[in-house]
């Protein structure tokens, strides 16, 4: 019955959220998952056509039934009648995020499938790979991509999950107060997984308590008999594991934690530790990573994976694009780390980068996002910081080049610092510099679109295709 349009119809009358519909003579349609871009797959999917900052939805709704959505859901009376007039069954709603919103909660309620929230300041989509590696060992496993962590992407993993899913592992992410726990209390997590608390979105949360009190939120939806991961080490631990409704798990190197990790062999590109006395080994760089399969251990002996299995998924899982990525050619070493940035990302990402065997040290470095208030110290800091490592040369890219250049030339006032705003000259310069021997480092809030400089590397300097 959830897979009919009438169904559906049922969803968003109950909630309040329809204003009228036409479904064509199509009641008994069938449909599965749910789309927001016209280019993508939409045979036998619902169209959401959304309002967005930069594009509205509604302008793609023919092309979508072109392709063979089941229907479209608006939320202009325009727009429904000329659909109407196509024949096409649509759905004409207040919202349409609150109707995507709705109708996952709906569906998720009809699911047999065990869920694992994962969320965290650094580290979210990282440990929900490996996870979900652990899990696809013995379980069929969906989980979200790239960044649909939000209050849109999250709705539309879920409807994307098919019945015979065994588990659904979910990253959650926000940068506002309210928005995990409204994900959360929509997952109903049996496991619900806290990486740490960093300083990702500090200018929207108003300081580091504010992003305790943020991340915290996951633990408002998990079922009471599931379970809590906590970061042991981490400064807010305590608070965490008092607001936290059901029994606690918990991570780290220090000796009360559940999973204890141990042993640290941090080598160019593999990590080597134990959890427990279990030998493990992980394909990265940075040995913070080795927390992050710390927690994902965790979680798959909670759910029944065995450790042969465990240790087997984690040495398989590879580091994928923007996220500590690394490309060899040339007799060079490129770190792809584009995907996101925040204070505590870039420092941890540097000193990995310290410790890679390399003849010159390369950091491409840009803007750090959505520190509010704190973004001039933050960025005078880092540059600091990134004098007392290992680095050869820092290009930057972005506004904040003159916060961190006093404080890179401040610190060590003979080493190299350049700053970029145009990616094209950003390229051009590092080609003609980066020669054999080299290790460049790639890093930026996503905003800086840095994974462009990686794919011109790849084509230019190790001449391999572009990803």
């Amino acid at each position: 019955m959830e897979t009919t349009l009438s169904w559906v119809m049922t969803v968003f009358e109950s909630g309040g959220r329809l204003v009228a519909a036409n479904l064509a003579g199509r009641a008994d349609g069938s449909w599965f998952g749910a789309v927001i871009d016209s280019r993508s797959e939409c045979m036998n999917r619902i169209f959401f056509a959304l309002r967005g900052e930069r594009t509205d939805g509604h302008r793609f709704v023919e092309e979508a039934h072109a392709k063979g959505c089941s229907a479209v859901v608006v939320e202009d009376a325009g727009v429904a009648e000329r659909l109407g007039r196509l024949g096409a069954p649509y759905f004409h709603v207040h919202s349409g995020v609150e109707a995507l919103q709705e109708l996952s909660r709906a569906y998720i309620q009809t699911l047999d499938t065990r869920v694992i929230a994962v969320t965290g300041s650094t580290g979210k989509t990282t440990t929900k790979e490996y996870i979900r590696g652990i899990l696809r060992k013995k379980y069929r496993v969906h989980s979200n991509t790239g960044n649909m962590n939000n209050h849109i992407g999250v709705p539309l993993t879920v409807l994307d999950t098919d019945h015979d899913n065994e588990y659904l592992v979910c990253e959650i992410g926000a940068n506002h107060a309210g928005e995990i726990e409204f994900l959360s209390r929509l997952l109903r997590p049996d496991v619900g997984v806290i990486t740490n608390i960093g300083e990702a979105h500090i200018g929207y949360f108003g300081g580091r308590d504010g992003i305790a009190e943020a991340k915290s939120e996951i633990l408002l939806g998990v079922d009471p008999e599931g379970y809590a991961v906590l970061p042991a080490d981490d400064e807010y631990f305590e608070m965490l594991r008092g607001r936290a409704p059901c029994r606690v798990v918990t991570f780290g190197r220090s000796e009360s934690s559940t999973y204890r990790v141990s042993a640290v062999a941090d080598e160019e590109e593999t990590i080597r530790f134990e959890i427990n006395g279990q030998e493990l080994e992980i394909r990265t760089v940075g040995a913070y990573n080795m927390l992050n399969a710390g927690a994902a251990y965790a979680v798959g002996e909670l759910c029944g994976v065995e450790s042969d299995r465990i240790r087997e998924a984690l040495a398989e899982t590879e580091a994928i694009p923007g996220r500590s990525k690394i490309y060899r050619g040339k007799g060079i070493v490129l770190v792809d780390d584009s995907y996101n940035a925040n204070p505590t990302s870039m420092r941890a990402a540097l000193e990995s980068f310290g410790r890679l065997g390399a003849k010159r040290r390369i950091a491409v470095l840009g803007d750090m996002g959505e520190l509010g208030v704190f973004s001039d110290d933050a960025h005078r800091d880092l540059g600091r910081y990134a004098a007392l490592r290992p680095v050869d040369i820092l290009c930057w890219y972005g506004t904040n080049a003159r916060l961190v250049e006093e404080g890179y030339l401040g610190a060590e006032p003979k080493k190299i610092f350049r700053s970029y705003t145009s990616i094209d000259d950003l390229v051009g310069d590092l080609k003609k510099e980066i020669r054999s021997g080299d290790a460049v480092l790639v890093k930026a809030s996503r905003a800086c679109h840095l994974d462009e400089v990686v794919t011109g590397l790849l084509v230019t300097v190790l001449e391999e295709e572009a990803r």
